[in-house]
Protein backbone atom coordinates (compact mmCIF):
# COMPACT_ATOMS: atom_id res chain seq x y z
CA UNK A 1 0.00 0.00 0.00
CA UNK A 2 1.47 3.33 -0.91
CA UNK A 3 1.79 6.59 1.76
CA UNK A 4 1.91 9.77 1.00
CA UNK A 5 4.05 12.43 1.56
CA UNK A 6 2.91 16.12 0.92
CA UNK A 7 5.12 19.06 0.20
CA UNK A 8 4.83 22.30 -0.97
CA UNK A 9 6.85 23.97 -3.35
CA UNK A 10 5.81 27.08 -4.70
CA UNK A 11 6.51 27.51 -7.93
CA UNK A 12 5.53 30.08 -10.66
CA UNK A 13 7.08 28.49 -13.86
CA UNK A 14 10.25 26.69 -12.55
CA UNK A 15 10.94 24.61 -8.90
CA UNK A 16 12.93 27.13 -6.38
CA UNK A 17 15.33 25.35 -4.45
CA UNK A 18 18.72 26.49 -2.76
CA UNK A 19 21.59 25.36 -4.08
CA UNK A 20 22.56 21.48 -5.25
CA UNK A 21 24.29 19.96 -2.61
CA UNK A 22 27.55 17.94 -3.35
CA UNK A 23 26.31 14.09 -2.22
CA UNK A 24 28.96 11.45 -0.35
CA UNK A 25 30.00 8.94 -1.75
CA UNK A 26 29.14 5.12 -1.30
CA UNK A 27 31.19 2.27 -2.76
CA UNK A 28 29.06 -0.79 -2.88
CA UNK A 29 28.69 -4.00 -4.59
CA UNK A 30 31.23 -2.86 -7.39
CA UNK A 31 29.40 0.44 -7.94
CA UNK A 32 30.16 3.64 -6.99
CA UNK A 33 26.81 5.68 -6.01
CA UNK A 34 25.69 9.27 -4.75
CA UNK A 35 25.14 9.25 -1.15
CA UNK A 36 22.75 12.20 -0.50
CA UNK A 37 22.05 10.97 3.44
CA UNK A 38 25.03 11.82 5.58
CA UNK A 39 26.40 9.43 8.17
CA UNK A 40 29.14 11.43 9.00
CA UNK A 41 26.62 14.31 10.52
CA UNK A 42 25.74 11.90 13.14
CA UNK A 43 29.84 11.67 14.47
CA UNK A 44 28.93 12.59 18.01
CA UNK A 45 31.96 14.65 17.92
CA UNK A 46 32.40 16.04 14.55
CA UNK A 47 32.79 19.20 15.88
CA UNK A 48 35.74 18.70 17.79
CA UNK A 49 37.58 17.08 14.97
CA UNK A 50 40.09 19.10 12.47
CA UNK A 51 38.56 17.81 9.59
CA UNK A 52 42.49 18.89 7.05
CA UNK A 53 44.47 20.40 9.47
CA UNK A 54 46.08 23.67 8.68
CA UNK A 55 45.24 23.04 4.98
CA UNK A 56 42.80 25.57 3.31
CA UNK A 57 40.17 23.30 2.49
CA UNK A 58 38.43 25.92 0.22
CA UNK A 59 34.90 26.84 0.42
CA UNK A 60 31.69 26.04 -1.49
CA UNK A 61 27.90 27.08 -1.51
CA UNK A 62 27.03 23.61 -2.82
CA UNK A 63 29.14 21.95 0.18
CA UNK A 64 27.64 23.57 3.52
CA UNK A 65 28.68 20.70 5.14
CA UNK A 66 32.36 21.75 4.72
CA UNK A 67 33.46 17.93 3.21
CA UNK A 68 32.74 14.80 1.25
CA UNK A 69 32.52 11.71 2.56
CA UNK A 70 33.62 8.25 1.04
CA UNK A 71 32.01 5.26 2.42
CA UNK A 72 31.86 1.68 1.89
CA UNK A 73 29.60 -1.42 2.58
CA UNK A 74 31.82 -4.76 3.34
CA UNK A 75 30.42 -7.66 4.50
CA UNK A 76 27.13 -5.68 5.65
CA UNK A 77 29.25 -3.25 7.21
CA UNK A 78 29.26 0.49 6.90
CA UNK A 79 32.68 1.88 6.84
CA UNK A 80 34.58 5.59 6.54
CA UNK A 81 36.92 5.04 3.92
CA UNK A 82 37.94 9.03 2.90
CA UNK A 83 36.97 12.40 4.07
CA UNK A 84 37.50 14.91 1.24
CA UNK A 85 37.97 18.61 0.35
CA UNK A 86 34.56 20.19 -0.95
CA UNK A 87 36.49 20.52 -4.08
CA UNK A 88 36.50 16.61 -4.65
CA UNK A 89 35.42 16.52 -7.81
CA UNK A 90 36.58 19.34 -10.11
CA UNK A 91 40.12 20.03 -8.36
CA UNK A 92 43.44 18.74 -9.10
CA UNK A 93 44.40 20.22 -5.73
CA UNK A 94 42.08 18.56 -3.55
CA UNK A 95 42.95 17.59 0.28
CA UNK A 96 42.33 14.38 1.80
CA UNK A 97 41.75 14.02 5.84
CA UNK A 98 44.16 11.93 7.69
CA UNK A 99 41.29 9.06 8.91
CA UNK A 100 44.30 6.95 11.22
CA UNK A 101 45.16 10.67 13.19
CA UNK A 102 41.15 11.62 13.34
CA UNK A 103 40.04 7.95 14.31
CA UNK A 104 43.49 6.43 15.80
CA UNK A 105 41.40 3.70 17.53
CA UNK A 106 38.41 3.00 15.35
CA UNK A 107 40.88 3.01 11.99
CA UNK A 108 42.19 -0.50 10.66
CA UNK A 109 43.10 -1.29 7.30
CA UNK A 110 42.25 1.77 5.58
CA UNK A 111 38.60 2.09 7.07
CA UNK A 112 36.77 3.43 9.78
CA UNK A 113 33.54 1.32 10.97
CA UNK A 114 30.38 3.94 11.60
CA UNK A 115 29.33 2.00 14.48
CA UNK A 116 27.87 5.68 15.76
CA UNK A 117 25.66 5.42 13.02
CA UNK A 118 21.89 4.26 13.33
CA UNK A 119 19.58 4.91 10.89
CA UNK A 120 18.27 4.63 6.75
CA UNK A 121 20.82 5.15 4.04
CA UNK A 122 18.64 5.86 0.58
CA UNK A 123 20.88 4.39 -2.19
CA UNK A 124 19.80 5.20 -6.12
CA UNK A 125 20.09 3.09 -8.61
CA UNK A 126 19.25 3.69 -12.38
CA UNK A 127 18.27 6.75 -14.47
CA UNK A 128 17.80 10.18 -11.82
CA UNK A 129 13.97 11.35 -12.93
CA UNK A 130 13.90 13.93 -10.84
CA UNK A 131 17.31 16.36 -9.44
CA UNK A 132 15.61 18.32 -6.70
CA UNK A 133 13.48 15.47 -5.56
CA UNK A 134 16.21 13.37 -5.81
CA UNK A 135 14.23 10.56 -7.67
CA UNK A 136 15.37 7.45 -8.89
CA UNK A 137 14.11 4.74 -11.47
CA UNK A 138 14.50 2.68 -8.52
CA UNK A 139 16.43 2.64 -4.98
CA UNK A 140 17.43 0.55 -1.79
CA UNK A 141 16.70 1.69 1.38
CA UNK A 142 19.29 0.55 4.00
CA UNK A 143 18.33 -0.31 7.46
CA UNK A 144 21.29 0.39 9.59
CA UNK A 145 22.37 -0.06 13.46
CA UNK A 146 25.42 0.84 15.06
CA UNK A 147 26.95 0.68 11.66
CA UNK A 148 25.72 -2.23 10.46
CA UNK A 149 23.31 -3.39 8.01
CA UNK A 150 20.01 -5.15 9.23
CA UNK A 151 17.54 -4.60 6.53
CA UNK A 152 17.50 -4.08 3.03
CA UNK A 153 14.65 -2.99 1.06
CA UNK A 154 14.53 -2.08 -3.01
CA UNK A 155 11.81 0.47 -4.11
CA UNK A 156 10.63 0.70 -7.84
CA UNK A 157 10.14 4.85 -8.70
CA UNK A 158 9.98 4.16 -12.03
CA UNK A 159 5.94 4.87 -12.34
CA UNK A 160 7.39 8.73 -11.43
CA UNK A 161 5.82 10.84 -14.22
CA UNK A 162 7.18 14.68 -15.38
CA UNK A 163 4.85 16.25 -17.49
CA UNK A 164 5.19 18.41 -20.71
CA UNK A 165 3.34 21.04 -18.34
CA UNK A 166 6.14 21.44 -16.31
CA UNK A 167 8.68 21.00 -18.41
CA UNK A 168 8.44 22.87 -20.94
CA UNK A 169 6.48 26.73 -19.94
CA UNK A 170 5.51 27.09 -23.43
CA UNK A 171 3.10 23.98 -23.51
CA UNK A 172 1.15 25.18 -20.59
CA UNK A 173 0.60 28.49 -22.03
CA UNK A 174 -0.30 27.57 -25.30
CA UNK A 175 -3.05 24.79 -23.51
CA UNK A 176 -4.44 27.74 -21.86
CA UNK A 177 -4.41 30.22 -23.99
CA UNK A 178 -6.27 27.78 -26.62
CA UNK A 179 -8.67 26.59 -23.88
CA UNK A 180 -10.00 30.11 -22.92
CA UNK A 181 -13.76 30.45 -23.80
CA UNK A 182 -13.63 34.29 -23.91
CA UNK A 183 -18.05 33.94 -24.34
CA UNK A 184 -17.80 33.89 -20.67
CA UNK A 185 -15.53 36.24 -20.01
CA UNK A 186 -17.14 40.19 -19.37
CA UNK A 187 -15.46 43.25 -20.87
CA UNK A 188 -12.03 43.76 -19.06
CA UNK A 189 -10.47 47.06 -18.11
CA UNK A 190 -7.42 48.05 -19.45
CA UNK A 191 -3.95 45.44 -18.16
CA UNK A 192 -3.33 42.11 -17.32
CA UNK A 193 -5.74 40.82 -14.78
CA UNK A 194 -3.59 37.72 -12.96
CA UNK A 195 -5.59 34.54 -11.71
CA UNK A 196 -3.38 32.30 -9.49
CA UNK A 197 -4.16 28.19 -9.59
CA UNK A 198 -2.67 26.08 -6.79
CA UNK A 199 -2.54 22.62 -8.74
CA UNK A 200 -0.99 19.30 -5.99
CA UNK A 201 -0.03 16.59 -7.53
CA UNK A 202 -1.66 13.32 -6.90
CA UNK A 203 -1.80 9.43 -6.67
CA UNK A 204 -1.56 9.38 -10.70
CA UNK A 205 -0.65 11.54 -13.37
CA UNK A 206 -4.26 11.76 -14.19
CA UNK A 207 -5.58 12.17 -10.42
CA UNK A 208 -4.69 15.58 -9.13
CA UNK A 209 -6.51 18.23 -7.70
CA UNK A 210 -7.11 22.08 -8.50
CA UNK A 211 -8.53 25.37 -6.76
CA UNK A 212 -7.80 28.50 -7.30
CA UNK A 213 -5.52 30.62 -4.72
CA UNK A 214 -6.25 34.13 -5.91
CA UNK A 215 -9.42 37.00 -6.04
CA UNK A 216 -10.41 39.41 -8.49
CA UNK A 217 -12.95 41.86 -9.26
CA UNK A 218 -14.05 39.51 -12.07
CA UNK A 219 -15.40 35.99 -10.76
CA UNK A 220 -16.25 34.76 -14.14
CA UNK A 221 -12.38 34.85 -14.10
CA UNK A 222 -11.71 33.13 -11.91
CA UNK A 223 -14.36 29.78 -13.00
CA UNK A 224 -13.09 30.26 -16.26
CA UNK A 225 -9.19 29.72 -14.71
CA UNK A 226 -10.81 26.47 -12.45
CA UNK A 227 -12.07 25.33 -15.61
CA UNK A 228 -9.16 25.00 -17.97
CA UNK A 229 -6.90 23.52 -14.97
CA UNK A 230 -9.20 21.05 -15.10
CA UNK A 231 -9.01 19.93 -18.07
CA UNK A 232 -4.96 18.84 -18.10
CA UNK A 233 -4.72 15.97 -19.40
CA UNK A 234 -1.93 14.67 -16.99
CA UNK A 235 0.41 15.92 -14.86
CA UNK A 236 3.62 15.38 -12.59
CA UNK A 237 3.19 12.26 -10.20
CA UNK A 238 6.08 11.17 -8.42
CA UNK A 239 6.77 8.20 -6.14
CA UNK A 240 9.93 7.64 -4.23
CA UNK A 241 10.30 4.58 -1.18
CA UNK A 242 6.86 3.59 -1.81
CA UNK A 243 5.61 6.94 -0.87
CA UNK A 244 3.62 8.94 -3.07
CA UNK A 245 5.32 12.91 -2.95
CA UNK A 246 2.11 15.62 -3.41
CA UNK A 247 4.08 18.66 -4.66
CA UNK A 248 2.11 21.82 -4.77
CA UNK A 249 2.52 24.11 -7.82
CA UNK A 250 1.31 27.57 -8.49
CA UNK A 251 0.21 28.60 -12.03
CA UNK A 252 -0.57 32.50 -12.79
CA UNK A 253 -3.36 32.59 -15.39
CA UNK A 254 -3.39 36.25 -17.05
CA UNK A 255 -6.38 37.55 -19.06
CA UNK A 256 -6.01 40.64 -21.09
CA UNK A 257 -8.76 41.81 -23.13
CA UNK A 258 -6.19 42.49 -25.80
CA UNK A 259 -6.04 38.55 -26.21
CA UNK A 260 -9.68 38.71 -27.04
CA UNK A 261 -10.76 37.16 -30.93
CA UNK A 262 -12.11 40.00 -32.67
Amino acid sequence: MKRTLSIIILLVSTFGFATEQIPDILIWKNDTIPLHSNPLGSYPKLDDLNLFGDQDAGYSTACWRGYIAEWKIIDNKLYLSNIYSCDYSYSENKIKADLKKLFPKEYENGLVLANWYSGELSVPNGKLIHQELKIYESEWILSLKKGKVIDKKKFDNSESHISIYTQNQDSLNEFISKKINWNKIPRLEKGIHKVYGLIKSGKSKTEFSVEIKSRTEYKELEKEALRILKLLPEFDFYIKAGEVINVKYTIPIMFNENYRPK
